[in-house]
């Protein structure tokens, strides 16, 4: 691994990386310590400043983050200055916009605000067009919710992702990874769990006038637990109660030797017998340590794939 700020090589003096992400963070986030002395005169000496382009590339070349640094800290009783850099969906994240779009595809209306706020734009997921205004709105949820509408229409499920400084909205789960966790060879540690917490297993459906027009269900959890459906204008009712429906969560965590391509977004396969683990699951979470030449990433793992669903605008 090589870090860079500011087109700078500083590996030399980094202590730990790690490098970390998730589908309801949005932002990839880079947290690394550099040596620093104020004594010891053969110590390269590096100037970090806010706003400072860093970028992450693996031994084989391949750049793995660009970011810029947002955060830093050192201490008097330390000899490690801790930094903190965000890609860019980190200034979609801090920025509002107001906007009346009419008859725009999701992926000409990212176009267009990525446009008004220099984020250079990469691959974007097709839509069909819609008309939604957004008064002081986040560029993120703007961008998110005009693909939840897209996604309540194909049940297809994005998410964002910055790849070499350039904006992507992917089919999240769409990318299967090489890598496969096995308990004989990669896995470390693996915890799963189930959980009916959050179950609704009955959506009832009424008008605007408070009307009953209809329920569905899902089976396999006893009991009832309901949750109710008001119709908007243009929406499926239909499509948007079965959307609320939830079963029953089940999710893991796995502790592993670490591949760069197990990231938030793809899906990956698991052989794991002694918790049952095996399969195909989404990587919801990662974080990735790298620390005297060891690769170990933590994921966090769902039997279903799940999109950071935005309700932004009217």
């Amino acid at each position: 691994m090589k870090l860079y700020c500011s087109g700078k090589d500083i590996t030399e003096i980094v202590t730990s990386v790690t490098w970390s992400g998730g589908y309801k963070q949005a932002a990839r986030i880079l947290e690394f310590g550099i040596a620093v002395s104020p004594n010891d005169y053969y110590l390269p000496k590096i100037t970090i400043k806010m706003g400072d382009m860093v970028g992450l590339v693996d031994d084989e070349g391949k750049e793995l983050f660009q970011g810029y640094v947002f955060f830093k800290e050192k201490s008097i009783n330390s000899n490690e200055m801790t930094v903190t850099a965000y890609d860019g969906l980190i200034y979609l994240l801090k920025s509002k916009g107001t906007y009346n779009f009419k008859n725009m595809t999701p992926q000409a209306i990212t176009q267009k605000v990525c446009s008004d706020f220099g984020i250079p734009i990469g691959n974007l997921a097709s839509g069909s067009p819609l008309n939604r205004i957004f008064d002081a709105e986040t560029i993120y949820t703007i961008i998110m919710t005009t693909y939840t509408i897209e996604s309540n229409k194909s049940g297809k499920l994005y998410m964002p992702r910055m790849d070499k400084g350039k904006l992507n909205v992917i089919e999240k789960g769409s990318i299967i990874t090489k890598f496969v966790l096995d308990a004989k060879t990669t896995i470390i540690n693996s915890t799963y769990s189930e959980s009916m917490e959050n179950a609704i297993n009955v959506v009832k459906i009424y008008d605007e006038n408070g009307n009953y027009k209809g329920q569905v269900t899902l089976d396999g959890i006893p009991g009832i637990l309901q949750d109710i459906y008001k119709t908007e204008k243009g929406q499926d009712a239909q499509v948007q109660a079965r959307g609320m429906l939830r079963g029953i969560e089940r999710t893991a965590e796995i502790e592993a030797i670490g591949d760069v391509e197990c990231i938030t977004g793809n899906a990956v396969v698991i052989k794991e017998p002694y918790t049952g683990l095996n399969g195909l699951f989404y990587i919801d979470n990662d974080e990735h340590t790298f620390s005297n030449g060891q690769h170990t990433m933590r994921l966090g793992l769902s039997f279903k794939n799940m999109m950071d669903r935005q309700e932004g605008g009217e």
